[in-house]
C-alpha cells in the first residue's frame, strides 16, 4: 500500500512544476477549511440542535416506559383472581349497581353458567354505564365478555345488552 502511494505521488506530484505544486497548496489552504466547515461541522451543529429540542420528550419517553416497566412487574407479581361463581358475581353486580344509582335502569339480570352474568337495560345514559362498567373492572375485576349497544331516540341515552363475568375464562 505504501509503495502504492509512491507511485501516485511521483506520477501526479513529483511531475508537476514547484510554481503549480505552490498554487495547489496555497488553494488547499484556503478551500479545506470551507469544505470541513459545510461537509462536517455545519451538519453537525444542526443536528445537535435537532437533538436539543427532542431530547426532553424522548427522555419524557423512557421515564414513563419505566414507570409502566415499574407498573408491568408489579402486576406480575399479584395473586391470580378467584372466579366468582354466577351466584356470587350477580350478587356483587346488583350491589354495585345500587351503589352506583343504575339499579333502577336494569331490566334484567340472568345467571348463565359457568360464572357469567347476561344484563340488559333497556334505556340508560352511555356516560353512565361506561362508568358504571369502569367501576366494575377496576374494583371487582368484572369485565364484559360480550355487548351489544343500540342507540336510541333520546340524546345519550342507549340500549344495552351484556355478558359479564369475573376470573379467569374457562
Amino acid at each position: 500500500m505504501k509503495t502504492r502511494w509512491i507511485e501516485l505521488r511521483a506520477k501526479y506530484w513529483n511531475n508537476r512544476p514547484a510554481q503549480e505544486r505552490r498554487i495547489i497548496l496555497i488553494v488547499s489552504l484556503f478551500v479545506l477549511p470551507v469544505v470541513y466547515y459545510y461537509l462536517l461541522w455545519q451538519p453537525a451543529h444542526v443536528a445537535v440542535a435537532k437533538l436539543s429540542v427532542t431530547l426532553p420528550s424522548l427522555q419524557a419517553q423512557a421515564t414513563k416506559l419505566q414507570d409502566q416497566a415499574l407498573e408491568v412487574d408489579m402486576l406480575h407479581h399479584r395473586p391470580a383472581l378467584v372466579a366468582l361463581d354466577a351466584v356470587a358475581l350477580k350478587t356483587s353486580i346488583s350491589e354495585s349497581a345500587t351503589r352506583h344509582h343504575s339499579s333502577a335502569f336494569i331490566t334484567s339480570l340472568e345467571v348463565q353458567e359457568p360464572n357469567s352474568v347476561r344484563i340488559t337495560c333497556d334505556a340508560i345514559s352511555f356516560a353512565m354505564w361506561v362508568s358504571w362498567l369502569r367501576e366494575l373492572e377496576q374494583e371487582q375485576h368484572i369485565r364484559a365478555d360480550a355487548i351489544s349497544i343500540s342507540a336510541l331516540p333520546q340524546a345519550g341515552m342507549v340500549k344495552i345488552s351484556a355478558t359479564l363475568s369475573n376470573g379467569i375464562i374457562q
